[in-house]
């Protein structure tokens, strides 16, 4: 064997030899216990061990890593349901985090919260004012109409179907009015409640941050 040829040739088995060190020290252990409570050892994930706590390093010096078992389908479930319980508390205090921060940016004091409820039921009450004019003017009319019927001259079949035709319309007024004025009445107690509620929260998150 010439020089040059004996040169390749431990230079390869150098080369071989390196890579076998290198392989041999990046290698996994595993290992785990069976059904039977025998320890088993491998160079890959033990099939046995499947269903199994396995413990996994990287040499024999290394302290190993435990490779949990696969969960039960329950205990899945389970798992599944905490995440799922732990993302909507997350979520949830994340939204009290921005109420609290639109409560201490949009009022200065309570008497803002105060001022924000009055401009919000400011045009029910209009409303309702203007419904309640509207009442009193149909119960005048309708005094006038009653009386009309009453002591008024003797009047046609068709005048009298007028007059009755009349009072049907006032009467149908006051029912649409005063159906508004209930709808009105029902949404200034909403909102009135829900300042109640942004009050309460507002002094909350006030105090929390005195402490």
């Amino acid at each position: 064997m010439s020089a040059k040829t004996m040169k390749a040739f431990f230079t390869a088995v150098s080369w071989a030899a390196c890579g076998f060190v290198l392989s041999s020290a990046h290698a996994e252990i595993y290992t785990c216990k069976d059904a039977t409570g025998r320890t088993l050892t491998s160079d890959n994930p033990i099939p046995e061990c499947a269903n199994r706590a396995m413990y996994v390093r990287k040499s024999v010096t290394q302290s190993a890593r435990e490779l949990p078992r696969p969960l039960t389908p329950e205990e899945r479930r389970k798992a599944d349901a905490e995440e799922e319980k732990q993302k909507k508390e997350a979520q949830l205090e994340d939204q009290r985090k921005k109420d609290e921060l639109y409560l201490l940016s949009n009022f200065k004091n309570e008497s803002d919260i105060e001022v924000a409820r009055q401009r919000s039921i400011a045009n029910l009450k209009e409303k309702i004012r203007a419904n309640n004019e509207q009442l009193k003017d149909i119960a005048l009319i309708q005094a006038e109409l009653r009386s009309e019927q009453q002591h008024g001259a003797k009047k046609s079949v068709e005048e009298n179907m007028n007059l009755q035709r009349r009072a049907n319309q006032l009467a149908s007024a006051i029912l649409s009015a005063r159906a508004s004025n209930d709808k009105y009445e029902a949404e200034q107690v909403h909102i009135n409640t829900q300042y109640d509620d942004i009050l309460k929260r507002y002094r909350e998150v006030v105090q929390k941050r005195k402490k």
